[in-house]
């Protein structure tokens, strides 16, 4: 369960970590009340569930009511990659001496917390880790041994903090651990952690997403719960029984029935310089509605151009499989460019409803055929 940056910062403020005065607003006149109390200049946030609205325009400052009105009324209407923007966060507007990142996130390759410090503060971390990798300090975290100050110290003395500001954001970091397994997290980002002249160690964003394992043993999200809050897409994939994640900017829409065979083929798409826009998993065992619906799903992702449904059919069958897809294909006629590869329990079947819909197929072939046959697909309809 992923978190907007006001639901985050209640839990880092539960955890002690110290965060900018301020409140979440859904209309231009709690807004001026919100920013009435707190006083001018006020920054004005669009709260979304994905990362890059600071890019996008999302954020911006208020030095008076005028200027707060605007960008209110401006960010209200405002939608970035599909997501509406309804709320707002205004808080009072801290003067900043330095920037940092602190984030704890999973590492794939050791399967386990990974504690990261960077001095490019308000960076994304891959940005970090590409273009400055001499400023990004890491430190595994075992998840039964809770680090000791020291061995913390040790990590932040890497970025040239000394005295009474590194004894501070050592404070931070550990409370953010605490807070990271205390709300059985995956990612938990202040990004950026700000440290103000006179006025001490502020954690100015929080990116906070819960195990969605976890939310039954976390009764802290539970104030949080909010069906209607999920990407509507998201949203309707749930109600089907289906995992669906959308992804930024990309461009190849992806089905399959399990997660395995879907990951690796977003990294086959990602291999040959495709741009995956989701993964969908409809399970084990997809019905003709399931496939029917989540193709819909995947068509009306944003900025989707090309589909691949890469299905085996070894519990499920082709057939069943084959007729959600003839079903969409027949009432939507979409423009985008589709490619299945299918094969298993009543193959030929499914094979024959794929065909009669013009529909490219692969039989026998590989992941990677398929995805080639996709990009070159796309790339010949765009070039026409």
């Amino acid at each position: 369960m992923k978190l907007y940056e006001f639901e985050g910062k209640i839990l880092l403020q539960e955890a002690g970590i110290r965060v900018p005065k301020g409140s979440s607003v859904a209309s231009a006149e709690e807004a001026k009340k919100v920013a009435s109390s707190l006083g001018y200049p006020v920054v004005v946030k669009g709260q979304l569930l994905r990362g890059g609205r600071g890019k996008a325009g999302a954020i911006r400052f208020a030095d008076d009511e005028a200027t707060l009105s605007k960008a209110t009324l401006s960010l209200l209407s405002m939608e970035i990659d599909g997501e509406k923007i309804d709320r707002l966060l205004i808080e009072e507007k801290i003067e900043k001496a330095r920037e940092f990142y602190v984030g704890i996130t999973l590492d794939p390759k050791k399967l386990q917390p990974l504690l990261m410090i960077s001095t490019e503060g308000g960076m994304d971390i891959e940005e970090v880790a590409d273009q400055h990798p001499d400023r990004l300090f890491t430190k595994p975290l075992p998840p039964l041994e809770t680090p000791s100050p020291a061995q913390l110290a040790d990590l932040v003395l890497c970025t040239g903090l000394r005295g009474e500001e590194m004894s501070q954001v050592v404070d931070v970091i550990l409370k953010l651990v605490q807070a990271y397994f205390r709300f059985e997290a995956i990612t938990l980002e202040i990004n950026p952690l700000m440290i103000s002249e006179g006025q001490g160690v502020f954690a100015a964003d929080a990116k906070f997403e819960i195990d969605d394992s976890a939310l039954g043993r976390v009764k802290e999200v539970e104030r949080f719960s909010r069906p209607v809050g999920l990407d509507a897409l998201e949203a309707e994939a749930r109600r089907q029984d289906m995992t669906y994640v959308r992804m930024l900017q990309g461009d190849i829409g992806l089905i399959s029935n399990g997660a395995g065979l879907g990951m690796a083929t977003m990294d086959m798409i990602s291999l040959h310089g495709g741009r995956p826009a989701n993964f969908l998993d409809l399970g084990g065992n997809p019905t003709e509605e399931k496939m029917a619906a989540g193709l819909r799903i995947v068509l009306k992702t944003p900025g989707v151009e090309g589909v691949l449904v890469n299905a085996f059919g070894g519990i499920g069958n082709c057939e069943r499989m084959a007729k959600g897809i003839a079903r969409v294909v027949d009432e939507l006629h979409p423009p985008q460019t589709v490619i299945v590869k299918m094969r298993g329990h009543s193959q030929e079947e499914g094979w024959a409803l794929v065909e009669s819909r013009q529909i490219p197929l692969v039989k026998f072939g590989t992941t990677e055929e398929a995805v080639v046959l996709l990009l070159r697909k796309m790339k010949e309809r765009g070039a026409s």
